[in-house]
């Protein structure tokens, strides 16, 4: 087994990665979209939010039979590095899985870095090979849909208007596209208070968002054909922010939109604000962008407010995913 990292501006080499990962996807994950080559690329180049990842190929008589991903990340849990492992569905079973594994093992090793994280689908297989690898499971998080075809408007209203008369004191910023300057460091801010939600018994440290990272994250966004929405609460009309919602809209893919951070700062808890922002982001999508049927969400499972929000909303279970983590 040959393994070649992966260069963004290898044409031939991305065009056989990416046949390889759509393979993998329409047998492990067919319930979500296919990845696209935009998406793809903006991932290569530009990771989630400016900090991309090592992407390797397993390469058999000219053909890509598995990859491996690492991520090492420079703001902040310096101490850990993602893994990811694929086997395409016609080479599993004989070995080329462990294999990967254990060259990225290596190399997080030989960065001086003690922890290594991945996840999985909570299935069968999956589980078994990242117990049989040395990992334990650390962490339970769960994908929810929403499909607005069937999610009645007038529901929608209702539960805004219940949060809204909790939330009096505040009011709603609907933006799209970058954040402007003046507000930058406050939604750097903002964003931060992601670090309350649960994250089970993983090892890991707080994320550091400043408006370099917001930047990032826009830029890596826009690559990769993602419109983002926000909606913000603040107190009062000139008041500090005080919490919320972002989604992206893939442009080649428009029946599909996903629902990412939800945050509420501490100091602006019990004012159903998460649940005002959810329900006014829906609102919005619906004028804005009426060809989306389709909304994801993932949460921690011990993550009850949350999950009381979504499913009120009309989220329903997809699956579940598990984060595992080893010491190396």
């Amino acid at each position: 087994m040959n393994l070649q990292r992966l260069d963004p501006d290898d044409a031939a080499a991305v065009a056989a990665a990416l046949s390889f990962h759509r393979a993998t996807h329409a047998v492990d994950a067919p319930w979500d979209p296919p990845p696209t080559e935009r998406g793809f690329v903006s991932s290569l180049r530009y990771g989630w939010d400016g900090e991309p990842g090592e992407a390797w190929l397993a390469i058999e008589d000219g053909q890509v039979t598995g990859s491996l991903h690492l991520h090492f990340s420079q703001r902040d849990n310096t101490h850990m590095a993602g893994m990811g492992v694929s086997v395409h569905p016609d080479k599993r079973r004989e070995g080329r899985g462990r294999a990967l594994c254990e060259e990225g093992l290596a190399r997080i090793r030989a960065t001086g870095r003690r922890l290594a994280t991945t996840g999985t689908l909570d299935a069968e297989v999956p589980a078994a090979f990242a117990t049989a690898m040395g990992f334990t499971r650390a962490s339970v998080e769960v994908q929810r849909r929403q499909d607005l075809t069937e999610v009645a408007p007038a529901r929608v209203e209702e539960l805004r208007a219940r949060a809204a008369e909790a939330a009096r004191d505040y009011t709603l910023i609907r933006m799209d596209g970058p954040i402007p300057d003046d507000l930058l460091d406050q939604v750097a801010e903002m964003s931060a208070a992601i670090n309350d939600a649960p994250t089970d018994d993983l090892d890991i440290e707080d994320e550091v968002f400043d408006a370099k990272r917001m930047r990032g994250f826009e830029a890596a966004q826009e690559a990769a054909g993602n419109k983002l929405y926000r909606v913000i609460a603040r107190l009062g009309t000139d008041g500090p922010l005080a919490g919320h919602t972002v989604v992206g809209r893939p442009v080649d893919q428009p029946e599909w939109a996903w629902q990412w951070d939800t945050a509420v700062m501490r100091d602006h808890r019990g004012h159903r604000l998460g649940m005002l922002l959810k329900a006014d982001m829906v609102a919005w999508l619906r004028t804005a962008e009426p060809e989306i049927r389709w909304l994801d969400t993932w949460n921690a499972e011990s993550n009850s407010y949350m999950i009381a929000v979504n499913e009120a909303l009309g989220y329903r279970i997809v699956t579940r995913h598990l984060g595992w983590q080893r010491a190396v």
